[in-house]
């Protein structure tokens, strides 16, 4: 009977469980609990139309029984987010990484910077780490994001606490003297500020690329007075971090959505 599917469907869609095998035991353990019930009602004598109206009747409240097995499932729910996160930020900066790494050694031979003294820098390892932490702060909004999507006062809750964690972070950052920690959180806030706000996928570009070129006009004093074309490279410089970062809005929401799906089926 079709509102038997409708029912199991609407209570399964509602749930959040977080493993497909579990989804699947779920709906057999309901599949059974209903036609049990339908077979006993044709038994008395009951019509098609009466059984469908005493299955709503006694199945009860669908969202009420979907949020049972969502307490119920929870932690499993928040271990796989965690997982996703995890495997998420490794899986993109080891992408973005190397193609930062190999643009801004193509902007370094361009400007006439020799390419070890931008691979072998402390500036790289800083970069590096930036990129890392903000790829991880990022990513972290994104998964707080969906795991109280359905529940919108602990999804506000969640990013209220997050944001004191950042502001805590970047203070006992300061003290530790690591500022790759305070950019890449203030950095992964600008860029999901902008991926959530603005629809318009060319106005973000437009303003990540006018963001970085104006961080290089910025920073250029710090490049070497020796070098020709300073404040051009350091631009340039930033312009290619500005990309690659702004490619990462769309690799984390691919990446996410894939390594999602490929646990939920374990």
């Amino acid at each position: 009977m079709s509102v038997l599917e409708e029912l199991i469907n609407q209570v399964v869609d509602s749930s959040q469980i977080p493993k497909g095998k579990r989804r699947q035991a779920v709906v057999c353990e309901l599949r059974s609990h209903l036609e049990d019930f339908v077979l006993a009602a044709r038994e008395s004598g009951q019509g098609d139309d009466d059984i469908e109206k005493l299955v709503v009747a006694s199945f009860g409240d669908p969202v009420q029984i979907a949020a049972s097995f969502a307490w119920v499932y929870r932690r499993e729910r928040v271990m796989l987010r965690i997982s996703v996160f995890v495997l998420s930020t490794l899986a993109v900066a080891s992408l973005l990484l190397p193609a930062i790494l190999a643009l801004q050694a193509g902007v370094a031979i361009g400007f006439g910077i020799p390419v070890l003294n931008v691979l072998a820098s402390r500036h790289t390892a800083i970069e590096t780490l930036d990129l890392v932490f903000t790829v991880a702060a990022y990513t972290g909004f994104v998964e707080l994001e969906k795991l109280f999507d359905r529940n919108p006062f602990l999804k506000a809750l969640a990013l209220l606490a997050l944001a004191v964690a950042v502001v805590m972070g970047a203070c006992v950052a300061a003290e530790l003297r690591a500022p790759f920690l305070v950019f890449g959180f203030v950095n992964g806030v600008f860029f999901r500020t902008i991926q959530v706000f603005m629809k318009s996928r060319m106005a973000r570009t437009g303003i990540v690329l006018a963001g970085f070129a104006l961080l290089g006009l910025v920073s250029y004093e710090a490049m070497p007075s020796r070098f020709q074309y300073a404040i051009a490279a350091s631009c340039a410089s930033w312009l290619v971090m500005g990309a690659g970062y702004r490619l990462m809005a769309d690799l984390v929401a691919r990446v996410d959505a894939a390594l999602f799906n490929g646990l939920q089926r374990i």
